[in-house]
């Protein structure tokens, strides 16, 4: 009767199976409207007071924090990794409930005959005390994996935050790119069609059409070349954001996406960031975290050397008809094993993960300084190439009047227009390189730096139409 009570009480609390099958589709978003565009008050408290409270409209162009804040919310990997954190709460949970009780019964059947022996009975009741009393370095180090893994999670997203920011300023600069790209084959096709009639009508030579159709070709690889960079970054952001790529993706169009790059960080405003990087980035804070959850596991496996043992009571009845009560231990004695490998592998396995942590702590700051140094070279290389771009741009369009007056040949105009227009796409590129330096340099430092912009940036020179005249 006492067991079938038992047995019962024990069924309650057991959880029961539910089948959930494996959705085999892609589960990606058919338009933008079906993402989710709404942050409740107590959600996402890690993310900037500004961006939690910048609204998302999806129906005029997604802005660079629109773009960040739709992909922390639908993004597929995102939604992967949170299931971490869940599974973390369920190793927490785990860890601090109290082993349970051990019920042990049995019986003895007298062989003899005799008529006055009756079955023997007996019943035990005992728990396992080393649990218990180990049951606070499990509970602390189940306590830091779950904070390690809740870090894990937020460098993730903030990974993703940056990524996403990044990749709207890839495309918006590859597409001002592919613009500017189709503007230079139309004047170069025009240049070759022109010198193609006057060969036709005996009024060029051939060397001359020849040395116009090189640089149409060149200008029409370098479209396609284009058309093919930015559908790759297009897939990517489609991707980040969960829709599919057959959904259009409109982003606002900056006239002036040279605003966001960032002034490039020296001296002490730049070494009290790197000195702070330990203190700011979620990955090495959960290496920290993963550090104290071994060194409670190290506690844990000490607390386990002593003798193992459970205590409890039984209840017997032998063969006379006798009832006997008393209490048990059940001792383990540590002198072959005594736990001390446990031991050994906990403490090893500490010793690694602090060389980890001082690892990485140092690969960031070294990482971090080398982005820094980067941008401050091409930030300079940006801004002399500004600067001396109108002046190349002046030269051409004078040497275009020269070739019309017959002073220069169509060679020495070709070299220096197809020289203006490398020099246009190398500051296009050097645009885009400080763009994603500045967010690249925002993920190593995990500060957000994006509103240290400068006022002293030049400006830069929109594409002009540069041709010679009808011939």
């Amino acid at each position: 009767m006492l067991i079938g009570i038992l047995g019962l009480t024990m069924l309650q609390g057991c959880a029961t199976y539910h089948a959930h099958p494996l959705e085999t589709s892609p589960k990606l978003a058919s338009s933008l409207e079906a993402l989710r565009t709404h942050i409740e008050a107590s959600e996402f408290m890690e993310l900037p007071s500004s961006w939690r409270q910048h609204p998302i409209n999806v129906s005029d162009g997604l802005d660079e924090t629109e773009t960040a804040l739709l992909a922390v919310l639908n993004s597929p990997q995102l939604k992967a990794a949170r299931g971490k954190m869940v599974e973390a709460k369920a190793s927490l949970y785990s860890a601090g409930l109290l082993p349970d009780p051990q019920v042990s019964t049995g019986f003895d059947f007298p062989r003899s005959k005799d008529p006055a022996l009756k079955p023997g009975e007996s019943f035990g009741l005992g728990i396992d005390l080393q649990q218990i009393l180990t049951r606070g370095a499990r509970r602390d180090a189940a306590t830091e994996q779950a904070k390690a893994t809740y870090l894990n999670v937020l460098w993730q997203e903030w990974q993703v935050i940056q990524q996403a920011r990044m990749l709207w300023r890839r495309t918006s600069i590859q597409r001002q790119q592919l613009e500017i790209l189709r503007d230079q084959f139309q004047q170069a096709e025009s240049t070759w069609k022109s010198l193609n009639g006057a060969l036709i009508r005996g009024n060029a030579t051939v060397d001359q059409e020849g040395l116009s159709l090189a640089p149409m070709m060149d200008a029409q690889a370098a479209v396609e070349e284009s058309k093919r960079q930015l559908n790759a970054t297009m897939h990517d952001l489609h991707l980040l954001l969960g829709i599919d790529p057959s959904v259009l993706l409109i982003l606002t169009n900056n006239e002036d996406i040279t605003t966001l790059i960032q002034i490039p960080l020296e001296g002490d405003s730049l070494e009290s960031i790197l000195k702070e990087i330990g203190m700011k980035r979620p990955d090495i804070l959960a290496l920290q975290a993963g550090y104290l959850s071994q060194e409670n596991r190290v506690r844990e496996q000490i607390l386990s050397q002593f003798p193992s043992f459970s205590i409890g009571a039984n209840s017997l009845r032998d063969t006379a008809g006798l009832w006997t009560l008393g209490p048990f231990i059940n001792l383990n004695l540590p002198i072959l094993n005594g736990n001390r490998g446990r031991v050994a592998m906990a403490r090893a396995t500490r010793q690694r993960l602090q060389e980890e942590y001082h690892f990485q702590l140092r690969s960031s700051y070294m990482q971090a300084s080398k982005m820094a140094e980067d941008q401050r070279l091409a930030f300079r290389e940006w801004k002399t190439l500004s600067e001396h771009l109108p002046k190349l741009e002046k030269s051409t369009k004078r040497l275009s009047k020269a070739l019309a007056s017959g002073d220069v040949d169509m060679l020495t105009f070709t070299t220096l227009r197809t020289a203006y227009f490398s020099q246009q796409a190398k500051v296009l590129l050097l645009e885009q390189a400080l763009l994603e330096q500045g967010v690249a340099l925002d993920a190593l430092t995990g500060v957000l730096l994006i509103n240290q912009t400068t006022n002293e940036q030049p400006q830069r020179v929109p594409p002009q139409s540069i041709q010679e005249p009808q011939l």
